[in-house]
This record gives structure tokens, sequence and C-alpha cells, in this order.
């Protein structure tokens, strides 16, 4: 699926989920341009799979989002844009490609 697919079931997931009913503070459900991300507790981590539709992504690396303890999703300090990180997804896809390539050659 492409990215514009997956924000229509993102969105519709968003809205067919029941509300969070757990006791304190969380970071409520959001699409971030590439990934689905759940209502999450403060203070936590969430981790999940990275994208599939990117050609220099590793889809069994993790992407990860953290929920502050204030119940707000991080801020990158330089945009001061929530932000997701995705710096795993394709740190040593270069690596990986190379030696598949290698051992292809075989």
């Amino acid at each position: 699926p492409q990215p514009s697919e997956l924000y229509y079931k993102c969105f519709e997931k968003i809205n067919r989920d029941p509300p969070y009913n757990k006791s304190g503070l969380y970071c409520s459900r959001n699409w971030d341009g590439w990934l689905c991300w759940e209502d999450t507790p403060a203070g936590t981590y969430t981790f999940q799979n990275c994208p599939n539709y990117f050609d220099d992504f590793d889809p069994t690396e993790k992407a990860t989002k953290y929920c502050g303890e204030d119940g707000q999703w991080f801020r990158h300090p330089d945009t001061n844009r929530t932000w997701s990180n995705y710096t795993l997804c394709n740190e040593n896809t270069k690596a990986k490609l190379k030696v598949i390539y290698e051992i292809s050659l075989f």
C-alpha cells in the first residue's frame, strides 16, 4: 500500500477505535505522514516496524515515537514539530544490501 492509502486506513482506525480508557496522561493516536500511531501512555516509547514502501528502508527495523511525561508527543528541538524516529529504518540499509549483493554473486 502507498502512504495515501495508509493515511485513509489510519484515519478510519482513529475514528473507529474506542477512546483511550486507561488512567493517566497519554498522547493521542495520530498519523505522522508515514505510519499510524496508537494512543500511548505518558512517559513511554511506542515502536513499530519501519514502513515497507521506501526502497532504502528496512521493514524489519523499528521506528519509535516518544510520549512525554506531559502527555504530549516529543517535539524535535530544531523544528519544534512532533517527531517520530525513523533513523534506524535506513541506518544500515546500504551495508545490508551490499552483503546481499555479494552473497548473490556466489
